[in-house]
């Protein structure tokens, strides 16, 4: 039974929302606010959680950029807020998606099911490939794992952690280096429907991705953009 965490404070919503998923056969928990929700994405080992961006304390991109440190599980966020800005805000800290408030309950879950969906086809059609190094770089679809050496101790090395998204992007690009791959076409091979005719959502995804592998993100070695098209991956 697949698991999925709610942190939201509006206990209403909570409910409906929970007994509704309960009816798909999924296993919920749930956190009325940012702290109980960073205890429970630990203690109850969700396999996606749904979380929403205004909340009293601490709110919803605080909880994601903590989650991000040491969690790669897929986030759908809860906004109220429709401006590009808000959104974009989420996106770069590590969600994986965003879904407006008001919403039906199906769409939710219709959400959720594609999402944990493309997350397990990721997995399984990518382990047959081999892993990728691209100087201080290694990429290892099979374990879907990145690792960046020291430069200066060429045996150590940092593992960087990435969500599922963040992931699939960079192996897109990496697997064709020198190829340049417009917003459109990257929503289209991530076959990402939760994204499509958002353009910025690539953008923040790949200014987190770029924070995360190179050493000066605003001169990146890596994730070039080609102006007026789109992105391309420099692997020399």
């Amino acid at each position: 039974m697949q698991k999925i965490l709610i942190i939201d404070d509006d206990t209403r919503l909570v409910e409906n929302v929970t007994k509704y998923m309960h009816d798909f056969g999924f296993e919920v928990d749930t956190a009325s606010n940012g702290i109980e929700g960073l205890e429970k994405a630990k203690s109850f080992d969700p396999d996606l959680i749904v979380l929403d961006l205004m909340m009293p304390g601490l709110d919803g991109v605080e909880v994601c950029r903590e989650i991000r440190k040491t969690s790669t599980t897929p986030i759908i966020m809860l906004t109220a807020r429709v401006e590009e800005t808000d959104i974009v805000a989420g996106l770069e800290v590590g969600a994986d998606d965003y879904i407006t408030k008001p919403f039906s309950l199906r769409e939710l879950v219709a959400r959720i099911k594609a999402r944990l969906r493309h997350e397990q086809f990721e997995r399984t059609s990518q382990a047959h490939k081999e892993v990728m190094e691209f100087g201080v770089l290694t990429i290892d679809s099979a374990r879907r794992e990145v690792y960046k050496k020291d430069i200066h101790d060429p045996q150590a090395q940092q593992k960087i952690i990435l969500t599922g998204t963040e992931f699939n992007l960079l192996w897109l690009l990496a697997a064709n280096p020198g190829v340049v791959f417009s917003r459109e076409k990257l929503l289209e091979d991530l076959r990402s429907r939760e994204l499509e005719a958002f353009d910025r959502s690539i953008d923040a995804h790949i200014s987190h991705l770029r924070k995360k592998i190179e050493d000066t993100p605003k001169t990146p070695r890596y994730i070039i953009t080609v102006w007026g098209t789109g992105y391309k991956f420099q692997g020399t």
